[in-house]
């Protein structure tokens, strides 16, 4: 355990003891949560936060990745600001919401049509309900390691042994149509497809893993999975919750050249407030019409769907995405390439076994471990990628423990060049370096 963790976040350890009574576990998410305890921020600016004690951080977990402009950036802050006179919260619909949707409708490849929802969570849920809907089968088939949120459904083979519930009160018989394959491996989901005997709704999966390990898609397998899914019948969907607008203005797909039938998009597309949305061909998405009189599909959308707040925030990022896309996604995708590069090298200079995987801006250290699916990445040192953590926290660098980083747009040269120093230093402080 890092001493240096605790000498340095005394408030966040008095906090996380008053969390504990009135949250179970003392957090609100449970990614949130770390050993011994998991830091609590005041305040927050650019590339940077602050915790209760004070002390500043550049930060990389950038609000679940969600933040690629950085933490309260002007064009955001602008249009809240000029909204919230104008009402916080209308149950209706405004322009608004059709401006963000035509913005998502020119950056995202299938996008025809879309639905917005309040999370992620949501739109994964609505994803699988009109893929169900539109082919009249059953069977999904997710990728071990996916990570699609906390419905019922899809809340299964996220962790080792990745053929399970994750969570006590979901029946069996709730995710029976539910079948985990490996990522990366072509020949899994062609068993898998097979094994469903005509009945495959759906081929779901994240084209880079998240908490399954950062790992990216190789480029064939995605392209094979286009392939399979029209042999069989089946619907593709990316969830891109995490790449929408982080690896491409049009996301995953749009830099992998291969368009799905469905995807789900959140993160991002909110300008860092609540927003979640299903999108894709307009014959499937025609389902959820209310005036149709059959083979409706019931999506709601939730209480604050399309809040005027989210529409705003969501607007102001994609629009500013989408007029710097010339030199915004290339100045990150280098910025990550070196990045990755550089964090390896400093790790392989000090004689550790270290290697740090990503797409574009986003980017995770395994220790012990290369991975290239989840069982791969879940073999890894787990103490000594909570150490690292810990002891960049220690040197004014937030990485939350487990989890991919995110690079911003606020993030300069220098940042990440300390990333890579500091990340040697721990190397060397690590009894198998040399």
């Amino acid at each position: 355990m890092s001493s240096s963790y605790l000498e340095g976040t005394r408030r966040s350890g008095k906090l996380f003891e008053r969390a504990k009574k009135v949250f179970a576990g003392g957090v609100n998410h449970n990614a949130r949560f770390y050993q011994p305890y998991p830091l609590f921020v005041s305040r927050a600016e650019a590339q940077h936060i602050w915790d209760a004690d004070g002390t500043k951080y550049t930060d990389y977990w950038m609000g679940h990745m969600a933040l690629i402009l950085g933490h309260s950036p002007k064009p955001v802050v602008d249009a809240l600001r000029g909204q919230i006179g104008h009402g916080t919260h209308y149950g209706m619909g405004s322009g608004l919401s059709v401006e963000l949707a035509e913005e998502i409708q020119l950056a995202v490849p299938c996008a025809e049509m879309m639905r917005f929802c309040n999370t992620g969570a949501e739109a994964t849920m609505y994803l699988v309900r009109l893929a169900r809907g539109y082919t009249g089968k059953r069977t999904v088939i997710k990728m071990a390691g996916g990570w699609h949120g906390y419905n019922t459904e899809l809340n299964k083979g996220v962790h080792r042994p990745f053929d399970r519930s994750e969570s006590a009160g979901i029946l069996e018989e709730e995710q029976a149509f539910v079948k985990n394959v490996r990522f990366n491996d072509l020949g899994a989901a062609e068993r898998a497809v097979k094994e469903a005997e005509g009945d495959a709704a759906l081929i779901f999966l994240e084209p880079v893993l998240g908490a399954g390990g950062c790992v990216p898609a190789e480029p064939d397998y995605l392209k094979g999975l286009r392939e399979l899914a029209d042999r069989h019948g089946a619907l593709l969907a990316f969830d891109e919750i995490i790449t929408g607008f982080r690896v491409s203005l049009g996301g995953a797909q749009g830099f992998y050249g291969v368009t799905p039938d469905l995807a789900s998009f959140g993160k991002i597309a909110g300008g860092g407030l609540p927003l979640g949305l299903v999108a894709g061909r307009k014959e499937v998405l025609s389902l959820a019409d209310p005036t149709r009189k059959e083979s409706f599909v019931s999506i709601g959308g939730g209480t604050f769907s399309e809040n005027p707040l989210s529409m705003a925030a969501g607007l102001a990022t994609v629009r500013h995405l989408r007029k710097h896309a010339g030199s915004i996604y290339p100045k990150l995708d280098k910025a990550g390439r070196d990045t990755r590069k550089a964090v390896d090298k400093a790790f392989a200079a000090e004689g550790v076994d270290a290697h740090t995987t990503g797409l574009g801006s986003l980017f995770l250290t395994h220790f012990g471990v290369a991975p290239k699916d989840a069982q791969e990445s879940a073999r890894g040192d787990k103490d000594a990628r909570l150490g690292y953590c810990l002891e960049l926290m220690a040197r004014g660098i937030f990485i939350l423990p487990g989890h991919p980083g995110g690079i911003s747009t606020c993030h300069t040269p220098q940042d990440l060049k300390k990333l890579a120093v500091e990340s040697g230093k721990f190397a060397a402080s690590l009894p198998r370096a040399k």
